[in-house]
């Protein structure tokens, strides 16, 4: 079962590097030449929002994506997975899929196996579930608050630098496009080449290029896209991640995501897709005490696994 999914999980499992840093830069909005009457723009945390300045939105929706992954904690969900794998010629090496079901457990997301390949679990894959929810249901029943709180900072399964972007980026706007049917403006990140890296995380941002799809509404990302543009570990260069996001209940939930890549393994060269496709959720009640202490809202899942 590992061996099947495993290149479909090297670049998805590389986690998503979205920690809780804080954006207290203010930003002033540009003068209107107009000669009209100016219209206050939207504030966040009293910084005002320059909607031409992709810095400016950036330190609005960053924080606001981070902040309403922990919302998007608060959900049940079906799970999707396909991962293929081909030669260089294009054969066919690997076509697995499964079914999976996020449910709560100890109080945070699990992400439980139910079929494989279409059919539902028996013997010893069954067998191999039962022990691995047992073992987190031990597990889970042993860790502090604190310990759950850490996990509920658990990036998405997709890896991009958000915090580095005003740090490490070189980021401009690249006009406007409609996701869901909803007005996003889109921005494109590249890593800049007058920046050092100050630890592994920064070295491994510095290897992505992005494009952020923006609500203007929400000012939340609403569609992420990364490429690698050196090669990452075994991922090669030229390697594409992405996630969409749909809006539930006033929550922006990862509806899927998707990779393209290549890949080392041994001397040979893989090439490969995979697909999580999220459907069927439903809100969950979380224990208010798993909140940060700042945050007063009890509801507050995706990265279960």
């Amino acid at each position: 079962m590992a061996t099947k999914r495993m290149m479909g999980f090297l670049f998805l499992g590389a986690g998503l590097a979205l920690c809780f840093h804080p954006f207290a830069r203010a930003f002033q909005a540009a003068p209107d030449q107009s000669g009209r009457k100016s219209v206050a723009p939207p504030r966040i945390a009293d910084a005002p929002l320059d909607i031409s300045s992709p810095s400016s939105i950036l330190a609005v929706a960053i924080p606001r994506t981070l902040k309403n992954r922990r919302a998007a904690m608060a959900f049940t969900y079906g799970i999707q997975y396909r991962n293929r794998n081909f030669t260089q010629t294009g054969k066919l090496l690997i076509d697995y899929s499964a079914k999976y079901e996020v449910i709560f457990v100890g109080g945070l997301p699990y992400r439980r196996l139910l079929e494989e390949n279409q059919r539902p679990l028996d013997g010893p894959a069954a067998a191999e579930e039962q022990r691995r929810y047992d073992q987190t249901f031990a597990e889970r029943n042993q860790m502090s608050l604190e310990e759950k709180r850490a996990y509920l900072k658990r990036p998405w399964n997709v890896d991009f630098p958000l915090p580095q972007l005003t740090r490490l980026f070189s980021n401009t706007l690249a006009g406007e496009e409609i996701v869901n049917g909803r007005p996003a403006i889109v921005i494109e990140s590249i890593p800049r080449t007058d920046v050092s890296p100050a630890d592994e995380e920064d070295r491994r941002a510095l290897h992505k290029q992005l494009r952020l799809w923006i609500d203007r509404e929400d000012l939340i990302v609403s569609r992420l896209e990364a490429r690698l543009v050196a090669d990452d570990a075994s991922m090669k260069k030229g390697t594409v991640a992405r996630i969409d996001f749909l809006k539930k209940e006033g929550v922006w939930l990862p509806a899927q995501s998707d990779v393209s890549f290549e890949a080392k393994r041994g001397f040979d060269t893989v090439r490969g897709e995979t697909k999580e496709e999220n459907r069927d959720f439903h809100r969950f009640r979380v224990d208010v005490r798993l909140m940060e202490p700042q945050e007063t809202a009890v509801d507050g899942a995706s990265g279960a696994q």
